[in-house]
C-alpha cells in the first residue's frame, strides 16, 4: 500500500496529479489550484487539453511533458459535472491518476485536490485519499518482483491532516479485504479466515474459532451440511469490538464460503472461475475489524462468519437432504448451489443469541442480483426502515452504491417443502428476493438488512480504482455505519 501524506506546498515531483471538471476549456484556469502550475504553463496545458479533446469525464486521463518546473510530467484526470460529483465519482477520479501515474513509471506522486464543491474540505481529501491508495493497488503475492519499482509515497497538497489519516485507514481496510478475496481458495481455506481472524485479536477485539466439534455441539446442521463435502474442516469465526457501555450493539454475518464449486448441483467450468471470491461478506467483516481499534467506534461490533468451502466430495449433501440448524429449522435443499443462505442461518441464529440491536449480512448470494442491477451496485434488503437509511447514507459517504429492493411476501410461497420447514430454492424468478426472503425467517422480528454483493465484490475488467479481481466492496460502508453510531 502507498503511504499518503500531505503536504503544505509543491516541492520538485516527477509527476504532478491535478483534477479538471467537466466540461474543460481552453482556460483552464478557474479548474485548477494556482499555486502549484504557473501562468505560462497553465496557458500552454489548457492548448494541449484543447488538442487532445479532452472533456474532464470522471476517469479520463491525459500525460503532459510540458516541462513545467514542479514536474516533469502532469496527469490531468477528469472528475465529472460539479453539480453531480460526489465521494464516489472522487475516488473514481483519484483511482484513475494514481493508475496512470503507475502505468507511466511514476517514482514520487504529488496531487493536488479538486474543488470540494458539496463534498467539503474534509471528505473530498478523504475521498482522494482513498482513491489513490485504492487505485495503486496491485495484488503481486504470486508475481516475480518487478525490476522497477514505483512510487510508494503520494502526497496531496493542502489536504487536511485528519482526513488523509482517516482516508488511509478505510483504504488499508479495503486492501486487507482485496488480499484476502484475491488470495486463490488454495491458499485461502476456512481455517486460513480463521487464522486471519486471530490475527486481528487484542486492541478490544476479542475473537472465538469454533471448530468441528464446537459447530457439531450446537447443532449447526446448515454448515456442517454445507461444509462436510470438502476435505477442508468447516469453521465458524466469532469477533467482538466492546464499544462504550450502554451504548448501540450491531451484528455483522459475512458469508465465508471459500471456494463454491456448486456442490453436486455442480457450475459449469465458466461459473466457477471466479469463486474464490464466494467469501467476500467474510473478508469485508475481518477487514472492518481490522480498522477498528484505530476508528474507535463508540458502538459494540460483533462479527459471525460461516467459513467452509462448497464441494462435490462423496459426504456432500444431496439434493432432497433436510439439514436441521442450529435454531432447530429444517432446510430441505433442493438446490446444493443454494449454500450461502444455509450457512448463513446458522450464523445468524447464533448472532441473535447476543441481543443485537441491529443484524446485518453481507453475502455473494445470487447471481440473479447481479442479472438486475449489474457488477457495480449491491442490492439491500431490509425489514427496517432506519436502519435501510442508515446504511443507505453510510454507502454514499464511502462512495459505495446500494439500492433497496423490495421484500415481497408472495414470494415466500416459492420456498415451500413438502418435507422441512423450508427449501433453499424456489426456482429461477426473483432469485434475489427469494434469497432474501430465506434469510428473513431467520432474522424474525429483529431490525435486519441483508446486502447481496455478488455484483460489486468482483471486477472481470477493472475499475479505475481497481484492477481485475476483489473490489473489496462493503467494507467502507461498514466503517462508516458503526462509526456514525452513537454521535
Amino acid at each position: 500500500m502507498i503511504k499518503v501524506s500531505s503536504v503544505k506546498r509543491l516541492d520538485r515531483t516527477d509527476v504532478l496529479a491535478v483534477f479538471v471538471e467537466e466540461p474543460a476549456t481552453k482556460d483552464a484556469k478557474p479548474l485548477f489550484k494556482w499555486d502549484v502550475l504557473s501562468g505560462d504553463a497553465c496557458r500552454r496545458l489548457g492548448a494541449a487539453l484543447e488538442k487532445e479533446g479532452f472533456r474532464g469525464r470522471v476517469g479520463q486521463t491525459f500525460v503532459w511533458n510540458g516541462g513545467e518546473s514542479h514536474a516533469e510530467r502532469v496527469v490531468v484526470t477528469g472528475v465529472g459535472k460539479a453539480a453531480s460529483r460526489d465521494v464516489d465519482l472522487t475516488i473514481r477520479a483519484a483511482g484513475a491518476a494514481a493508475k496512470k501515474a503507475k502505468e507511466i513509471g511514476a517514482t514520487k506522486l504529488t496531487a493536488t485536490l479538486p474543488p470540494a464543491g458539496k463534498l467539503g474540505d474534509e471528505r473530498n481529501a478523504q475521498a482522494v485519499t482513498e482513491g489513490l491508495i485504492l487505485g495503486a493497488y496491485e495484488f503481486n503475492a504470486y508475481r516475480q518482483p518487478k525490476p522497477q519499482k514505483s512510487y510508494e509515497v503520494a502526497e496531496i497538497v493542502g489536504a487536511p491532516e485528519r482526513a488523509v489519516k482517516l482516508g488511509e485507514i478505510f483504504a488499508r481496510a479495503t486492501l486487507y479485504a482485496r488480499d484476502l478475496i484475491n488470495t486463490p481458495a488454495g491458499d485461502c481455506a476456512p481455517r486460513h479466515l480463521a487464522e486471519a481472524a486471530k490475527k486481528l485479536a487484542g486492541a478490544n477485539v476479542k475473537v472465538t474459532v469454533w471448530g468441528q466439534k464446537e459447530i457439531e455441539k450446537k447443532g449447526m446442521g446448515g454448515l456442517i451440511g454445507i461444509g462436510k463435502g470438502s476435505d477442508e474442516p468447516y469453521h465458524f469465526i466469532m469477533l467482538k469490538w466492546e464499544g462504550k457501555k450502554g451504548s448501540k450493539k450491531v451484528a455483522v454475518c459475512g458469508k465465508g464460503i471459500t471456494f463454491d464449486s456448486g456442490g453436486l448441483c455442480i457450475k459449469p467450468a465458466d461459473g466457477m472461475g471466479t469463486m474464490k471470491c464466494d467469501m467476500s461478506g467474510a473478508a469485508a467483516v475481518l477487514a472492518m475489524f481490522s480498522a477498528l481499534p484505530e476508528l474507535k467506534p463508540d458502538c459494540t461490533v460483533y462479527g459471525y462468519i460461516p467459513a467452509a468451502e462448497n464441494m462435490t466430495g462423496g459426504s456432500a449433501v444431496k439434493t432432497g437432504d433436510v439439514l436441521r440448524t442450529a435454531s432447530g429449522r429444517t432446510i430441505e435443499v433442493n438446490n446444493t448451489d443454494a449454500e450461502g443462505r444455509v450457512v448463513l442461518a446458522d450464523a445468524m441464529t447464533v448472532a441473535r443469541e447476543d441481543k443485537p440491536d441491529e443484524l446485518i449480512d453481507l453475502a455473494t448470494l445470487t447471481g440473479a442480483c447481479v442479472v438486475a442491477l449489474g457488477d457495480q451496485v449491491a442490492g439491500m434488503f431490509a425489514n427496517d426502515d432506519n436502519l435501510a437509511a442508515g446504511l443507505d447514507a453510510a454507502a454514499k459517504r464511502a462512495g459505495e452504491r446500494l439500492w433497496r429492493m423490495p421484500i415481497v411476501a408472495e414470494y415466500r410461497d416459492l420456498l415451500k417443502s413438502d418435507i422441512a420447514d423450508i427449501k433453499n430454492s424456489g426456482g429461477r424468478w426473483g432469485g434475489a428476493i427469494q434469497g432474501a426472503l430465506f434469510l428473513q425467517e431467520w432474522a424474525g422480528d429483529q431490525p435486519w438488512a441483508h446486502l447481496d454483493i455478488a455484483g460489486p465484490a468482483w471486477t472481470d475488467k477493472g475499475l479505475s480504482f481497481c484492477p481485475p479481481g476483489g473490489t473489496g466492496f462493503g467494507v467502507r460502508t461498514l466503517l462508516e455505519y458503526v462509526t456514525a453510531q452513537g454521535k
